[in-house]
This record gives structure tokens, C-alpha cells and sequence, in this order.
């Protein structure tokens, strides 16, 4: 499985002023991390283009309809696939699927779908999208039809939520009957580590790096979400920041910093140093996942007694 990590170049941290607060190694994290997500809605401008090349980047691009509607901007296919064409240089490609995702027509499966036949029309093959609650049967023609799809409409449901609609999806949709996948399945927005977990995604993107920092937490493997930040009131609460851990925890803590590269002090206080810790962690957790070689997938049937 891939982890992608969105938005690393649209919130600059490869180039700008954001990127020169970090440190040598800090930058290294974010030079060297491979799996890369951007949104065409935030990165459509040539600034972006240009800086993205000049590190040989390619990006998984999404096409940020989401983030487009709730900011009243409307999207059209025509600049999209414009985009697409003029830039594929960018965009990451994988066994000759080009890795971006149709426009989606937001509540709108038929347009979705609609969109996906307009591109493909003008030469551009993007990747399928079904969103949760929609009808299935749209869901049923990708899975038919295409070597690799994704999964959205998950962003602000509960975890629990997502686990009792996705435990259906996969269990009548995504799999053969010995439980391997029947295609490449990306899971856009996720952020639950035990989603991660639960099923055998071949690529899942998140923007939990630079969530987790602004609210002042660092992401460990090894002990969860840490709260660290020398501002976070939670430093009044026994128990709830770094700095309230009883000494053993705190000295636990405080070496697994050390150990990886960093230091408690500059974690506390340097907002995108907090952002570098979270990437590196992501690929940590990547590599976890990876090992545990989660290739299938037994459905959970519930009864009702």
C-alpha cells in the first residue's frame, strides 16, 4: 500500500518561506518522500507547475472538486483536461494508468459519471471516482470496466461510520471470493490508521501530517498522537501534552525523538518542524502496513441475532 501525503507542495513545503524554516534534515524528509497528492483546484497555477517540476516530482493529482464547491468555484472539464494534457509531465503514472481522478460532480453520481466519459472523449483517462451513499450500481460498472478506481465522500464521517459502509463495499464489490482485491482501490481523505489497517488499499492520501502539527501533535507508531506544542493549553491538563507525561513516559518519548532526529524543544515550538516529524511517521506506518503484507480481506457478515 501507498500512503500519499496531500497538499505538501500547495501548503509549501518544498519551496517558500515554510520550506526554509525547516532544517538539513527536515528538508530531506519532505525531499525524499515518493507518494505525493495534489489538488488541480490549489496547484492549477504555474508557480506550482513549475515548482513541482524543478524537484522531478510527480503527483497523484486530484481533481479538488470538493474543495472547488464549498468555495463556490466551479470547475470545467475542458480546463481540467486542458491541464492535464499540458502538465502530464507532473502527473505520476503507474503501469500506464495516469493517476488522476475524474471531476467529480459533487452529489451527483450521473455527472460523475458523465465527466468520466467526457474526458476519456477528449483523450484524458482519469481514474474513476464512487462516493459513499451513492447509487451502487455505478460503483458495480467501475469495478467492471477499469484496473483501478477511488473511494471519496468519506471525509467528515466517523470512523465507525466508514467501517459499516466500507465492510459492505468490499464485501459485495472490491473482492474475489478467496478475499484478494479484484482491482486497485484508493481511498481519498482518509485518516483513521485503523481504516489503513482494515482493508488491502493499494494507495489511501491524507492530510493528517499537517492536521495533526497545527494542532500542535506529533504521530508516533509506537504511542499514537502526541501533543507537544509549548502553546496548547493542554499543557494545564495532567496527562494530555508532553510535558504532564509522568517521567519514565516523558523519558520514553523524549529518546524516540532523539532516535529519529529530532528534538523535543524545536517540536514544541517550530510549527513545521511538527510537520516533517508527521511525514516521516506516515512512511514509518507505510512501511509497518506494508510488512504485515494486508493483501486480503474476510468480509464480516452481521446477523441480526
Amino acid at each position: 500500500m501507498h500512503i500519499y501525503m496531500a497538499a505538501i507542495h500547495s501548503n509549501g513545503y518544498k519551496h517558500t518561506m515554510r520550506y526554509e524554516k525547516l532544517n538539513d534534515f527536515e528538508k530531506k524528509i519532505f525531499d525524499k518522500y515518493p507518494h505525493l497528492l495534489e489538488s488541480y483546484h490549489y496547484i492549477h497555477k504555474p508557480q506550482y507547475v513549475d515548482a513541482i517540476g524543478s524537484y522531478n516530482d510527480k503527483v497523484f493529482l486530484d481533481s479538488g472538486a470538493f474543495s472547488a464547491y464549498t468555495l463556490g468555484v466551479d470547475i470545467k472539464v475542458e480546463d481540467y483536461c486542458n491541464y492535464i494534457e499540458r502538465n502530464n509531465h507532473i502527473v505520476r503514472f503507474e503501469d500506464g494508468v495516469m493517476l488522476a481522478s475524474v471531476l467529480d460532480g459533487i452529489g451527483d453520481p450521473l455527472l460523475t459519471y458523465q465527466n468520466q466519459k467526457r474526458m476519456e472523449a477528449a483523450g484524458v483517462t482519469p481514474l474513476p471516482c464512487f462516493h459513499a451513499g451513492e447509487d451502487e450500481r455505478y460503483l458495480q460498472y467501475y469495478v467492471d470496466n477499469y484496473p483501478y478506481i477511488t473511494l471519496g465522500g468519506m471525509v467528515g464521517a466517523s470512523t465507525k461510520q466508514l467501517i459499516t459502509w466500507l465492510d459492505r463495499m468490499w464485501g459485495n464489490y472490491l473482492i474475489n471470493e478467496d478475499g484478494s482485491p479484484k482491482l486497485k482501490v484508493h481511498a481519498f481523505g482518509i485518516t483513521s490508521l485503523e481504516i489503513m489497517k482494515r482493508y488491502p488499499w493499494y494507495s489511501v492520501d491524507s492530510s493528517s501530517w499537517i492536521q495533526f502539527a497545527s494542532f500542535g501533535n506529533v504521530i508516533t507508531p509506537e504511542f499514537g498522537a502526541i501533543q507537544v506544542s509549548s502553546k496548547s493549553p493542554a499543557r494545564f491538563t495532567w496527562g494530555q501534552h508532553y510535558t504532564t507525561f509522568t517521567p519514565i513516559e516523558r523519558e520514553k518519548i523524549y529518546n524516540l525523538f532523539l532516535s529519529q532526529g529530532f528534538e523535543y524543544e524545536r517540536l514544541a515550538t517550530v510549527y513545521e518542524s511538527r510537520a516533517a516529524y508527521n511525514v516521516l511517521s506516515f512512511g514509518r506506518i507505510n512501511d509497518q502496513l506494508n510488512d504485515r503484507n494486508h493483501t486480503h480481506y474476510k468480509p464480516v457478515r452481521r446477523e441480526l441475532f
